[in-house]
Parts: structure tokens; sequence; C-alpha cells
């Protein structure tokens, strides 16, 4: 009985899911049916906008389930408070080391345009790092648990 409980619960979460796949494949297969010659075509505008949507939506959900989940326990908000300065450190970090040389360009940019171009590889740089030393860090920890 439990079981059927869950799947009632998780259900709208299936249909919300499927529902974002769907218009994102939409969107996917207009524009490259259109298959447009430069960044300015119309047809892109649509697709950005989703694009745009979907990572609000990924980094509001991202935020929203550990924040409540944090105030179960002192425990669980201590960890939240951590993993927020962890990413403030690292992201202030990568802004700093963040060269922001300008490169020769057809559209008009700032030089803050450039730091924050070199702070966002910078984090994409130390993320894919944190996730092989993790990969290494579990595979390592259950062959020696086993």
């Amino acid at each position: 009985m439990k079981d059927t409980s869950e799947k009632r619960e998780n259900r709208p979460w299936k249909i919300l899911e499927l529902i974002l796949f769907v218009v994102s494949l939409v969107l996917f297969a207009i524009v490259f049916t259109q298959s447009p010659t430069t960044t300015d075509a119309a047809s892109l505008n649509p697709f950005l906008y989703w694009i745009y949507f979907l990572l609000v939506l990924a980094l509001c959900v991202t935020l929203l389930f550990p924040l409540f989940g944090a105030f179960k326990s002192k425990k669980k908000l201590l960890r939240l408070i951590i993993l927020i300065l962890g990413v403030v450190v690292i992201v202030g970090g990568a802004w700093l080391l963040a060269p922001g040389s300008a490169i020769d360009v057809n559209t008009p940019t700032t030089p803050k345009d450039f730091k924050f171009a070199d702070m966002v590889l910078y984090v994409t740089y130390i993320a894919i790092i944190g996730a092989i030393v993790a990969l290494i860090w579990s595979t390592i920890r259950n062959a020696v648990k086993k």
C-alpha cells in the first residue's frame, strides 16, 4: 500500500518532467529544421528563452530542496551553510583569478564580459576536477570497504 501512495506522490513530478522534455524537443526540432545561419536569427530567441527558463528552474530546485531539508536539524543547516560558503569561496576565487583578457569578437563587449566568461570557465574546470576526484575517491572507498 505504501508503494502506491509513493507512486501517486511522484506522478505530478513525472508529468512536469515529461512536459518540460516535450517542449524542449519541439523547440530543438524547430531551431534545427530552420537551420539558422547566424546567432541573430529570430528562430533562436524562443529556444534561448526556454534554456534560460530551464536554467532558472534548475537553480531554484537545486537551492530550494536542500533549504527545506536543512531546517529539519542543526547538523543539516550547518552543512548547508558550509556548502554555501564553499561555493562563494570557489566562485569568488575564480573571479579574482580570471584575467578577463580581451579577444576580438564581432559584438560589442565590455571587460566585465570577458572576466565573467573566464570565471565561468574556471568554475567549470574546478567542478570537473571535483567530479573526477569524487569518482576516484568513491571507487577507492568502496574497494576498501569490501
